[in-house]
């Protein structure tokens, strides 16, 4: 009897000691706060209504959370992912971005849906509600389409461009300018081999990217994953002209981008160092070293080390 007693008695402090762990536990797990809604994003309802369940739990401020949500360990990783979703993009402060830049991210985030990288598996696992339907897909894709842009410029508008770019090569002695990440501007891109050229219909603009000769070697070697340590990248990003008859020709300046592989100069950044050099005067945007925002977006082609618009031929 009186071990049945003491057997009982240990149960019971040990269902109390739990509780007050579990308790405990609860009240001193990471949270996520919504703060206010100060710029909410405007499209379309029936955009929205896709946003709203697919997205709006970790890019916006009004995260709502599910009850296995608030459980340890798990309420570390919501923490952490809602984060990271909002330094990405934030649709309750959207009004911060500039139209271009609203555009761009628009794109993006058709891209990463049609991709099958957003939202991501382990969400969907638990929300099922969120995976994104080929007909939702499509609403997506048709929206964006709206949002390009039409460049058709006078005689003025060109020599403008041809003057911009005229800039570009004067003084060739002058100093060259650096990012705050240390990374520099590569005059010699020009005598770099071409890996491929895009254009962006959000923007308007129109790209030529060059490999340096460690990087052309690892791209014919397929060897990028990883990219060898000297690899650098630049990518040369202008409008793009379109006069009345459709014809297409460079425009003005706009920057040049930079990516150069060090994994223990930029190990925060998956070894990559990342710049840009605006207007003709070759301006070090950002004024932080990290420019962690950069690889946050690479994420989604990790399968080439990290690198977009690599040519189908290679």
């Amino acid at each position: 009897m009186e071990l049945s007693r003491r057997k009982k008695a240990i149960a019971v402090i040990m269902t109390l000691s739990i509780a007050v762990i579990i308790t405990v536990s609860l009240n001193t797990l990471p949270k996520v706060y919504n703060p206010p809604v100060t710029g909410e994003i405007q499209v379309p309802q029936n955009v929205r209504q896709i946003f709203e369940r697919a997205c709006y739990d970790c890019h916006s401020n009004e995260t709502s959370l599910e009850w296995y949500d608030k459980l340890p360990v798990v309420a570390a990783i919501v923490s952490r992912d809602v984060k990271e979703a909002r330094s990405r993009f934030n649709f309750s402060e959207w009004s911060k971005l500039s139209p271009a830049d609203q555009a761009g991210t628009l794109w993006e985030i058709y891209n990463k849906v049609n991709a099958g990288d957003m939202p991501l598996q382990s969400y969907r696992l638990t929300h099922p509600q969120a995976k994104v339907s080929k007909q939702e897909l499509a609403i997506l894709k048709n929206y964006v389409n709206t949002l390009e842009v039409s460049h058709i410029v006078d005689e003025r508008g060109e020599q403008q461009a041809i003057h911009e770019r005229d800039i570009q090569r004067k003084e060739p002695h002058a100093p060259v300018p650096v990012s705050p990440n240390g990374v520099k501007h590569y005059p010699e891109y020009r005598s770099w081999r071409v890996m491929s050229t895009t254009s962006r219909f959000d923007n308007g603009t129109m790209r030529v990217m060059y490999a340096n000769p460690i990087a052309w070697k690892a791209l014919k070697d397929k060897n990028i994953n990883p990219w060898p340590k000297g690899s650098v990248i630049a990518k040369v990003v202008w409008q793009k002209l379109e006069d009345s008859d459709g014809n297409v020709r460079q425009g003005r300046f706009i920057n040049i981008q930079y990516m150069v592989k060090d994994n223990e100069k930029f190990k925060d950044t998956e070894g990559w160092g990342f710049a840009k050099f605006e207007t003709p005067a070759l301006k070090p945007a950002g004024t932080l070293a990290s420019f962690r925002t950069c690889i946050n977006c690479h994420q989604v082609v990790k399968q080439n080390g990290f690198v977009f618009d690599i040519s189908t031929r290679y």
